[in-house]
């Protein structure tokens, strides 16, 4: 059993950052300015979690994700609307690969494994009659996310009373709990998250044999939903939009069949190439295509790459929505509409509706991943840091275009 008297540091987002306005003020710019500093996010330490009960397990996170999401939080971007479903001060990280400390005689797992965690905070988590959603295995829908014995939250990180990944220990629940396979290496388990969002968003409509495919995005969400068309659909043609040379590199290797630059007009142009789509100029503003991409992931979640989404999607065609958009102001739907577009959501993970079994899709994606240990998706983790060298972690992080990286990962038994 772990000694919780020397156990217990953690990288938590304070109570001071509660004042949205405030931190929509200073967060954009603040953190960039001092070199990753925000006087909200500080090392805090405390004893370790205790197990909670038979279908609980304690963990050692070995490596952490900083997602985007997260980014977007700390920086004053993320959207208040779900705010009822969450709870702070709180430690943040939701993609995760860990060792299992001490495990419940209930929970599924036994100390000495290796495991990736679900973060979805689901009724069963909390202890309660199952809704709909969490009953029919789509827990990320859940209905009764601020309900029970645990305080708001979606998802592990964003609740008060069950800290993410950035610790040195955690807690997380028997149904949020995957065993590794020994194929996958540690920077391939910790991907498996945002890769199970990319392939959540795949399974959904997989390309067609002929579909021309863009995705918007060559963040670690856009590599990670190319891989997961490679995988699906390998005989699918798709171009990926980048912003920076490492992220082209990437994208070549695992297997984009074209990777222009995202640099103003970049998706009109790459429409035009590999879409056959063309160009008319309105009277004001932008272009805008005749043809198109017949499926377009955004994994940007900006207005400015949802605009560029809506131009370049072929008339009935697909945009699917993975990058999390938030408060887009301005955006013109007119294409939307006048096109027939189908815009679908795509929210994280959960029951493969489309597959044999129903398998949840983190079983899937380490099942695709474990039998293709040629695709370099381990390549996209191009740093780690310390939990004590948080404000370096997160300066690499903000400044991914400048300095060439892909994924920062917390490696929290580092120091």
């Amino acid at each position: 059993m772990a000694d919780r008297s020397v156990r217990g540091v953690r990288l938590r987002f304070g109570s001071s950052a509660l004042n949205y306005h405030a931190l929509r003020l200073i967060g954009p710019r603040l953190p960039r300015l001092a070199g990753g500093w925000m006087p909200w996010l500080q090392l805090h330490r405390s004893t370790a979690p205790e197990v909670r009960g038979p279908a609980w397990a304690s963990l050692r996170p070995t490596l952490a994700g900083i997602c985007g999401t997260d980014l977007g939080l700390l920086t004053g971007h993320a959207s208040p609307i779900l705010s009822p479903f969450s709870s702070f001060p709180a430690v943040l990280g939701h993609e995760v690969v860990a060792v299992v400390e001490e495990a419940g005689k209930g929970s599924g797992v036994v100390p000495g494994q290796r495991v990736v965690v679900d973060p979805v905070i689901s009724c069963f988590v909390r202890d309660l009659e199952p809704c709909q959603q969490c009953r029919e295995g789509h827990a990320s829908l859940c209905e009764r996310a601020a309900e029970g014995d645990l305080s708001p939250g979606l998802l592990i990180g964003y609740c008060r009373d069950l800290p993410g990944a950035w610790s040195d220990a955690m807690l997380a629940h028997a149904s949020q709990l995957y065993p590794v396979p020994d194929a996958l290496s540690d920077e391939v388990a910790v991907l498996i998250e945002p890769f199970s969002v990319a392939l959540h968003a795949v399974l959904a409509g997989p390309p067609t044999p002929g579909d021309r495919v863009l995705v918007i995005g060559g963040g670690t969400l856009g590599l990670c939903t190319l891989a997961a068309l490679r995988l699906i659909r390998p005989a699918t043609r798709v171009t990926i939009l980048v912003r920076h040379p490492a992220q082209a590199s990437i994208a070549e290797r695992l297997g984009a069949v074209s990777v222009p630059r995202d640099t103003g007009d970049g998706a009109i142009r790459a429409a035009e190439s590999d879409a056959g789509a063309r160009r008319y100029q309105p009277i004001v503003g932008d272009p805008v295509l005749t043809g198109g991409f017949d499926q377009v992931y955004d994994c940007v979640g900006s207005r400015r790459s949802l605009d560029a989404g809506l131009r370049v999607t072929a008339a009935r065609g697909r945009l699917v929505l993975v990058g999390g958009p938030g408060q887009l102001g301005g955006l013109d739907w007119t294409l939307a509409w006048t096109r027939e577009l189908r815009i679908d959501g795509s929210y994280v993970y959960g029951r493969e509706d489309s597959l044999p079994e129903r398998p949840h899709t983190f079983q899937e994606a380490m099942r695709l991943l474990s039998e293709r240990s040629d695709l370099p998706l381990g390549d996209l983790v191009t740093h780690r840091f310390g939990l004590g060298s948080y404000r370096s972690a997160m300066a690499m992080a903000l400044n991914r275009r400048r300095n060439g990286a892909l994924k920062v990962v917390f490696a929290p038994a580092s120091g």
